[in-house]
C-alpha cells in the first residue's frame, strides 16, 4: 500500500515577520529551508528520491546540509513504508539538525546568556505537522491529494500545545516579537561588550530564538548577508576607483587605530571590492557610526564623523554621497495554485516542482548579477535586498525567467503562471518590519492589477508620503524606462510631475453622479490637452516631447493622468541614483 504524505514545518511567523535586522530575516529564512531540506532528505533516503514530489531535486546530494538548494516548508511525497515511522524519523532528524545549527551558532556565547532557557526556547519553537492518506491507485491521485490537503488544514488548525517550561515572572520579553523571555541581562555586561560580542544594543532584549537568528551561521561561516546600509551604499561604491585607495585605507586605519573598531567594520560576502575590499558600507553613513560607540563615547563619535567627512573630501567626488535608500524585492507567482491543481499525476507534479527548483536556482544567479542579496527563493516566492540602480532590471529578469521555466504548465483556461513583483524603496534606517510591510503591500498591489503579470513600486521617502505605482509588465516598465532616462538626462524638469498632480487635484471629480457621461468625456479630453500644454511649455527637445506625447495619447482619464504623474515622481528617485554613478543613459 502506498501513502501520500504532506509535512509542514514552521514557524513561519517567528522567522519572517518578526525580523528586526536583515541578518535576522536572512538567517531565519535559511533555517526554515534547512530544516525542511533535512525532512525531505530523511524521506528520500528511506523511500528513494523519485518518491519526493515537492521538492523534486535531481540528486540526493542536493538535500545535504549547507548546499544552496532552497526547500519550501511544505513537503509532499509518496511512501510505501509506514508513514508514521517515516514522519517520526524525519522529525527526529530535523530536531538533530536544529540542535547542530544551534550549537554552531551559540557555542562562543555561552556565559553571556541563560543556557537552559535559551535551549528550551529553541527546541520548543519547532512546528512539525504531518498527515497521510492511502493512495489506492495513481488514477485516484488528484482525489487523494485533495483529501491530504484538507487533513493538513485541519491539523494546523488543531491547537494542542503544551505550557512552556521557561516562563519567569518579572523577566522582560523579547523585543523582536514579545513572545519569549529574554535570556541576556544587559546590566551584567558593559555596553560595548554587548555590541561586540552579542551584537545587540542595550535596549534590545533577545530570547534564545532571537539570539540564534543573530548569531547562527550559514554554510559554516562562508555565507553572510549584506546589511541594509551596505545595499544602500552599493551605487556609491561604483564611484570608487584606483585613485581613491589611499583615502579608503586612511579612513579604515583611523577607525581601527584611533577608535578600536575591528569587527564593527563588517565583512561582507562575495569577491572583495577593488577599492573598498570587504568592508561594510554602513561605515559610510554618519548616522550608522553611532552604533559603534557607547553612550559615554560622544567625543569619539564626533571624531569618527570628522574622519568620515575628511574621507569624502579627499575622494574629490564633487560632494557626492551614498543614497540612504535601498530596494526590497518581493515576488510571487500568479495562478500557481491553479497550475499545480491542473497537474493530475505525481509525475506531472514532479515536473512542475523541478521547474520551480530551476527558477529558484536562477534567482540566486540573477540577484547576484544585480549586486543584490537573496533572502530566499522557495518555489515561486522570492525575497531579496537589491540596490536601487539595478532593482528594476533585476525584477524584469526574474519575471522573464519565471515565464520561461513555467511556460509548459497551465491552468484549466490554458494560461501559464506569471510572476508579479513588488518593489519597495525604503530608508536604510527604517525598521525592517516596516520595510517588509511596504514590500508586501507593493506585491499585493501588483497582484491586484487586472490579469496580473505585474510590477508595483512603492517609494517611502522620509520627507513625504508613501507613493505606489503599478501596471502590467510590458507597459509600466517601458514607461518607467522612458521617464527614468528623461529625468537622468535632465530632459524633463522635476516640477512637471507636480504640475500634473496639481492639475489632477483641481479637476478631480468628487461626485461623478452629478455629471453626465458626455461631460466626463469632455473633461477627460481637456485634461489631456492641458497635460500636453504643460509638457510642451517645459520640454525644449522635440524628440523627447514626441515620446512624451505618445504616452499621453494613451491617457484617457484624470485617474490615468494621476498615475502618470506618480510614475514621473517615482522615476525621479531611480534617476537620482543613476546620475550619482554617472549612468544617465
Amino acid at each position: 500500500m502506498e501513502y501520500l504524505i504532506i509535512i509542514h514545518i514552521g514557524p513561519v511567523q517567528d522567522f519572517i515577520i518578526t525580523a528586526r535586522r536583515s541578518r535576522d530575516l536572512w538567517f531565519g529564512s535559511w533555517l526554515l529551508s534547512e530544516l525542511s531540506k533535512t525532512a525531505a532528505h530523511s524521506i528520500a533516503e528511506k523511500e528513494g528520491i523519485e518518491n519526493l514530489i515537492f521538492p523534486a531535486p535531481t540528486e540526493l546530494s542536493d538535500l545535504e546540509p549547507d548546499i544552496s538548494f532552497d526547500v519550501a516548508n511544505k513537503i509532499v511525497a509518496i511512501v510505501k513504508n509506514n508513514p508514521e515511522e517515516i514522519c517520526k524519523q524525519a522529525l527526529t532528524n530535523v530536531k538533530t539538525r536544529l540542535n547542530e545549527i544551534k550549537e554552531d551558532g551559540l557555542k562562543n556565547l555561552r556565559g553571556y546568556f541563560d543556557n537552559k532557557t535559551a535551549d528550551a526556547q529553541i527546541a520548543d519553537m519547532l512546528e512539525f505537522f504531518w498527515v497521510a492518506t492511502k493512495l489506492e491507485s495513481l488514477e485516484k491521485y488528484v482525489e487523494t491529494r485533495k483529501q491530504a490537503e484538507a487533513l493538513m488544514a485541519a491539523r494546523k488548525a488543531t491547537k494542542n500545545y503544551n505550557a512552556v517550561s521557561w516562563g519567569k515572572a518579572g523577566v522582560p520579553k523579547s523585543s523582536l516579537d514579545g513572545q519569549r523571555e529574554a535570556v541576556i541581562d544587559p546590566t551584567r555586561f558593559p555596553e560595548k561588550e554587548l555590541l561586540r560580542q552579542c551584537r545587540i544594543k542595550p535596549s534590545e532584549k533577545l530570547c534564545g530564538v532571537g539570539l540564534l537568528k543573530r548569531h547562527g551561521e550559514r554554510r559554516k561561516g562562508k555565507d553572510r548577508f549584506f546589511s541594509t546600509s551596505h545595499i544602500a551604499s552599493l551605487p556609491f561604491l561604483e564611484l570608487l576607483k584606483e585613485e581613491h585607495k589611499t583615502a579608503v585605507r586612511k579612513y579604515i586605519i583611523t577607525l581601527k587605530q584611533d577608535f578600536g573598531l575591528e569587527s564593527e567594520l563588517g565583512n561582507v560576502p562575495g569577491d572583495p571590492h577593488p577599492v573598498f575590499e570587504n568592508y561594510d558600507g554602513h561605515i559610510l553613513f554618519e548616522e550608522r557610526l553611532v552604533d559603534f560607540f557607547a553612550k559615554n563615547e560622544d567625543e569619539k563619535l564626533k571624531q569618527a564623523k570628522k574622519a568620515l567627512n575628511e574621507f569624502y573630501k579627499s575622494c574629490n567626488l564633487a560632494d557626492k554621497r551614498p543614497s540612504p535608500y535601498y530596494g526590497l524585492l518581493l515576488a510571487d507567482g500568479d495562478r500557481m495554485g491553479e497550475a499545480i491543481d491542473s497537474q493530475n499525476t505525481p509525475e506531472a507534479h514532479r515536473n512542475i516542482s523541478n521547474a520551480l527548483s530551476r527558477f529558484a536556482s536562477n534567482v540566486r544567479k540573477i540577484v547576484a548579477e544585480h549586486k543584490g542579496s537573496l533572502v530566499y527563493a522557495g518555489g515561486d516566492d522570492v525575497l531579496a535586498f537589491v540596490p536601487i540602480h539595478t532593482i528594476l532590471d533585476c525584477a524584469f529578469k526574474l519575471n522573464q525567467n519565471f515565464k520561461e521555466e513555467l511556460k509548459n504548465f497551465s491552468n484549466k483556461e490554458n494560461i501559464s503562471p506569471t510572476l508579479s513583483v513588488g518593489v519597495a524603496i525604503v530608508h536604510h534606517l527604517d525598521p525592517l518590519s516596516d520595510s517588509l510591510n511596504l514590500a508586501r503591500a507593493a506585491e499585493k498591489a501588483a497582484k491586484s492589477v487586472d490579469g496580473k503579470d505585474a510590477l508595483a513600486v512603492t517609494v517611502s521617502k522620509r520627507s513625504g508620503v508613501d507613493l505606489t505605482i503599478s501596471g502590467r509588465w510590458g507597459q509600466i516598465d517601458k514607461r518607467l524606462e522612458d521617464w527614468l532616462s528623461f529625468h537622468a538626462n535632465d530632459q524633463i524638469p522635476d516640477g512637471v510631475a507636480y504640475e500634473l498632480r496639481d492639475l489632477v487635484l483641481s479637476l478631480a471629480i468628487k461626485k461623478p453622479e452629478e455629471f453626465s457621461d458626455k461631460e466626463i468625456t469632455t473633461l477627460n479630453k481637456l485634461v489631456k490637452v492641458e497635460a500636453k500644454r504643460i509638457f510642451a511649455r517645459k520640454i525644449i527637445d522635440q524628440e523627447t516631447l514626441a515620446l512624451v506625447n505618445e504616452h499621453l495619447e494613451k491617457v484617457n482619464s484624470i485617474k490615468e493622468l494621476k498615475d502618470l504623474a506618480d510614475e514621473l515622481v517615482v522615476a525621479r528617485i531611480f534617476a537620482e541614483v543613476k546620475k550619482l554613478i554617472g549612468k544617465e543613459k
